[in-house]
């Protein structure tokens, strides 16, 4: 197995794929170009592990199967399996997901809390998943510290009805039950000891889905304790963020659409995007966000093909936009992280939302960065990795976070 030198540190920048990649070495260094970073990871095509078996259990949560990974990059002292597991994208939808799991190649004994990772865009189909990166760790901010401290992380794919996807990408009941899942499924691997306390985390869209399973999860897996809930660069409000920023509309538009129309019934493709918008959307819902690197390039061409947004204006669209807003209540501690340089996930939107929570009685903490833009707040060796890493010990022990909201700056 490879192993990525300790002096590396890797992001994903984001710019009009969203999770485009870029990496930096440490300071003082020359920083590596996307195309560098494009130069080191690969994607496989998905093999017969994502293959569903022919009688696949109803019930949620099941582990189906689990291997250790091989032939990837990880960091220096980490292990990692894959699993596939049952899971549901709704009350009557069916679906499978693929995991991720991470943990110190010498994990202490005894049973270890967990990091539910839940990732940002990389694209609607499973050919497009983190699971099937040469480097699939890639993303998660302060993992060295985490498996140092012998929790271990659980990253899911997001679960997929048909083997080919869409997935349901800011959906935020699906995606919360995928990641749910993941953690029941994980506990049931043979050689890893997991106990009941789970703390979330996310990045840009991960964060819609880190928050929205913060709501979900006493109802749906009431077993799995939620400690704590970490959105980064959350997504939270999709219909705010549209309406501030044409150009996130134009590129997540596609994808939106795609997945709205696979799993509700009042959204139709052809209606939800604009006409001059329709041929190149099809195509984009249907290329990654980040591998192969000749998808990203197609990505630009397309957006470039047509003049304004890409969503039309619909009342059913934006009823259910309005719907995926994880603005309900989250009985665990919320902390939600922000770089201050972003241009993805504006700041003034995520003051906007943490505002209304904050007014809606919600307790939280929020926590904003100088100097970093949208990827950079989860590269590794960045501000946010100690502070983060300490909130969750605290959640871990379950020391008790103050009430109501407060607001620290870095």
């Amino acid at each position: 197995m490879a192993i990525i030198p300790a002096h590396r540190l890797i992001k994903f920048a984001a710019l009009l794929v969203l999770l485009a990649s870029e990496a930096s070495a440490q300071p003082n260094s020359a920083p590596q170009t996307a195309q560098d970073m494009l130069a080191n990871v690969t994607a496989r095509a998905p093999d017969a592990f994502y293959d569903p078996p022919s009688q696949v259990p109803a019930k949620p949560g099941v582990l189906l199967r689990s291997e250790p990974l091989k032939d990837v990059t990880l960091p220096a002292g980490v292990r990692g399996w894959r699993i596939l597991y049952t899971t549901t994208i709704d009350d009557r939808t069916p679906a499978t997901a693929v995991a991720t799991v991470f943990a110190s190649s010498e994990l202490p004994a005894g049973p270890r809390p967990v990091i539910l990772w839940e990732h940002a865009t990389t694209g609607l189909m499973q050919a497009c998943m983190p699971s099937l990166f040469s480097s699939p760790s890639l993303g998660i901010p302060a993992l060295d510290r985490v498996v140092k401290g012998g929790w271990v992380v659980v990253a899911t794919d997001y679960g997929f009805a048909e083997k080919d996807g869409p997935h349901p990408y800011l959906i935020g009941e699906g995606e919360a039950r995928s990641g749910l899942d993941a953690v029941r499924a994980a506990r049931q691997m043979s050689g890893l000891s997991l106990d009941a306390r789970t703390a979330v985390w996310g990045h840009s869209q991960g964060g819609h889905a880190a928050l929205w399973t913060g709501i979900v999860g006493p109802r749906y897996a009431p077993e799995v304790q939620i400690v704590g809930v970490a959105a980064i660069a959350p997504t939270a409000n999709l219909s705010k963020l549209f309406t501030t920023s044409a150009r996130l509309d134009k590129r997540l538009g596609p994808l939106v659409a795609m997945a709205y129309s696979r799993f509700y019934a009042d959204i139709k493709f052809e209606q939800a995007v604009r006409p001059e918008a329709l041929e190149a959307s099809r195509e984009v819902a249907n290329l990654c966000s980040f591998l192969p690197p000749e998808h990203p390039k197609r990505i630009a061409q397309l957006m470039a093909s047509f003049e304004g947004r890409t969503l039309s204006a619909s009342a059913a669209l934006d009823a259910r936009l309005a719907e995926n807003a994880a603005d309900r209540p989250i009985a665990a501690p919320v902390l939600i992280a922000q770089g201050l340089t972003d241009v993805i996930v504006p700041p003034a939107v995520t003051d906007a939302h943490v505002s209304e929570r904050c007014a809606a009685g919600q307790r939280l903490e929020y926590w904003t960065f100088a100097g970093n833009d949208h990827a950079g707040i989860v590269r590794q060796g960045g501000a946010l990795d100690e502070p983060l890493v300490a909130w969750t010990a605290a959640r871990f022990a379950n020391e008790p976070q103050a009430d109501g909201c407060t607001r620290k700056s870095f």
